[in-house]
């Protein structure tokens, strides 16, 4: 026979916990349906039908109202080099590593440089003509951007941005074909400007083989005069030689000596010929100034403004806006969940929001609080 508990009133029987009272309860977690999904949709029907509408709305009216610009395409390909030069290969018999080939230079060399800051500054110091107002106006791109800073390093930072966001740039991996994209206000604007980064990208690269060739011809001209020194040492030992031994072709030993002072004197005129013959070579290209790049597509004005697409980023504005809507509508229903079932974390929340509040709209109250518990430690 089993004893009634105490708190347990007689004749009463044991209450089984409802299912109303297991869903208010934070333990028991609730079962998501579909239809209880779909209910949360249509709670919030007017949000997810404002918001995607309005974040289109903004996308569209952003797109329509924007100013027209014109793209200007073209494309270069690097011309291949020397490949190994005669410089590298002297400079490998001595154990002095030289860079070989200047083909050799990757596209990425040449994208990175179209968007570099020194190439990108004279870009913009040249003189560009284009209409405004029904007129020709002619001046640089600080003049055309408008960029009224008093301060010169602030103002070339500006139009270098500009034209970084104007210029974009992309190889062919098969073919080696870089092309490049230049956007403007102007068609002829972007011609001229896609004109002069070629152009620039062009003396860049010019001005980077010179430099190396002048490099190479310092340094076979150093080596020029010391193995000159060692030809001459060389040719006058086997000079002595034979002076002092005039009947050496008799003797055996003496022909021996003879042939290897022969040897060294004709191993150090061949090193001295291949040493003359690319010195030679690094004077020509030290002043050598033909284009370093072909042009495959020169750059042309374009005819037509670019396409705005406005439709199209007006759909993703309401795509955008319908994502965030469904989110804001299943955490409001939440709270609101929550907020009715008075749940420790929801008190906890209500209670911190208020002080939050308390603290943006009464600054000096945080102050306090921690110069107070500064007084009590």
């Amino acid at each position: 026979m089993t004893r009634p508990r105490v708190n347990e009133p007689l004749g009463v029987p044991p209450t089984e916990p409802t299912q109303s009272d297991a869903r208010r309860s934070p333990l028991v977690p609730e079962e998501i349906s579909v239809v209880g999904l779909l209910n949360v949709l249509l709670r919030y029907r007017v949000l997810i039908i404002l918001l995607p509408l309005a974040f289109g709305f903004r996308a569209g009216l952003r797109s329509f109202t924007a100013p027209l610009s014109y793209t200007t395409v073209a494309q270069f390909m690097p011309k291949g080099g020397r490949g190994q030069s005669q410089i590298s290969g002297i400079a490998a018999q001595f154990g002095i590593p030289v860079s070989g080939g200047e083909g050799s230079q990757s596209s990425q060399f040449y994208m990175d440089l179209l968007e570099s800051r020194p190439l990108l500054s004279k870009v913009a110091d040249e003189r560009y003509t284009v209409q405004r107002d029904s007129t020709m106006f002619t001046g640089n791109l600080y003049q055309i951007f408008k960029v009224s800073e008093p301060r010169a390093a602030v103002r070339r930072v500006k139009v270098v941005e500009r034209l970084q966001a104007a210029i974009s740039a992309t190889t062919s991996a098969r073919t080696g074909v870089i092309t490049v994209t230049v956007r403007s206000s102007r068609p002829e604007l972007s011609q001229q400007i896609a004109t002069n980064l070629l152009e620039q990208v062009n003396v860049a690269n010019l001005a980077r083989r010179q430099e190396q060739a002048a490099a190479e011809r310092g340094f076979v001209e150093r080596q020029m005069g010391e193995k000159r020194a060692e030809l001459r040492m060389a040719e006058s030992e086997l000079g002595s030689f034979l002076e002092r031994n005039r009947q050496w072709r008799t003797s055996p030993q003496l022909t021996l000596e003879q042939g290897r002072l022969q040897r060294a004197v004709d191993m150090r005129q061949s090193i001295y010929t291949n040493l003359l013959q690319a010195y030679e070579t690094a004077r020509i290209e030290e002043v050598r100034d033909l284009p370093l790049i072909t042009i495959v597509e020169p750059p042309e004005a374009a005819v037509v403004p670019d396409v705005k697409g406005g439709v199209r980023k007006t759909l993703i504005g309401m795509i955008t806006g319908l994502v965030l809507a469904i989110v804001l509508a299943f955490v409001l229903d939440r709270m609101a969940r929550n907020r009715a079932a008075q749940t420790d974390d929801f008190r906890e929340f209500a209670q911190l929001s208020r002080e939050a509040m308390g603290d943006l709209t009464h600054p000096w109250r945080p102050v306090a609080r921690v110069f107070r518990s500064r007084q009590r430690t």
